[in-house]
């Protein structure tokens, strides 16, 4: 998802602690797989916004980086935060802690990963050229730990929903390596592009979900079955991997990305 140059806001989650009005229940999915725990819960309800240069946070754990240039603001009306990308880089994200620090966790490997998104463009932009996203990505890989003694690389990716025009939904596995000083490399499953039935850019919430099994992925959209893909890259099964919300263009336009929640089941 990230080989071709994309303006971008995105948030990186791995720490929570708010509160919910009632407890969510795992979908029939994840429970059929011995997912049935919920292990991460962020509903977006509280702002903790602080105006220190070096703790850009919101909501206890969430940082700038680089220097935003892209926003994040809740709506207490829908309890959601909204993510807009004003179509001009550089490119924006939004993590919970600085890159290349000593790792620390929760390690996530495995389980069904899921969020409610909303997905629109801004004045004089089209929601056709969103590439808004919710995805997965080697934690070792954000701390910059993984390079192996002869200085290649390895990690993974995972796009639980890629927005990719009306009525398509592109699910991709991405499994990256990069030889000491080469080029990064990327090997994926050959049909990643898929028809749904709900079009993901109709201006309505979809919930997006992935099952990703040991060898095997499954992904979702509004608890119906996209597409299957089994597999043998192993950094995919190995490496722990952190949640990932995106607003990004295809072009240089305005668009914006509302989340109502993020959950992970164990």
């Amino acid at each position: 998802m990230r080989a071709l140059p994309v303006i971008t806001t995105a948030i990186c989650l791995i720490a929570c602690g708010h509160a919910v009005a009632q407890t969510p229940t795992a979908p029939a999915q994840a429970s059929a797989a011995g997912f049935s725990t919920l292990v991460f819960d962020d509903e977006f309800l509280v702002d903790s916004f602080t105006a220190a240069a070096a703790t850009r946070v919101w909501w206890d754990t969430f940082w700038f980086f680089p220097p935003p240039v892209g926003t994040a603001v809740l709506l207490p009306a829908e309890n959601a935060v909204r993510l807009t990308e004003p179509g001009t880089s550089p490119y924006t994200h939004l993590v919970n802690h600085p890159v290349n620090t000593a790792p620390y966790g929760p390690d996530y490997i495995f389980g069904y990963f899921e969020a409610r998104m909303r997905f629109s463009a801004g004045p004089g932009g089209d929601v056709k050229n969103s590439w808004g996203a919710f995805w997965l990505f080697s934690k070792a890989a954000i701390e910059n730990r993984v390079t192996d003694p002869n200085g290649n690389k390895a990690w993974c990716e995972l796009d639980v929903a890629e927005m990719f025009g009306h009525g398509l939904l592109n699910t991709t596995i991405h499994s990256w390596y990069q030889p000491n000083g080469g080029t990064p490399q990327d090997t994926y499953n050959p049909v990643h592009l898929s028809l749904v039935p709900n079009d993901p850019l109709d201006g309505n919430w979809h919930t997006f979900g992935v099952l990703w099994q040991y060898g095997v992925v499954t992904w979702y959209m509004d608890d119906v079955q996209v597409t299957s893909y089994a597999h043998s890259y192993d950094v995919c099964n190995t490496q722990p991997m952190t949640p990932v919300l995106s607003v990004q263009t295809l072009t240089n336009d305005i668009q914006i990305a509302d989340v109502d929640w993020v959950r992970v089941w164990k």
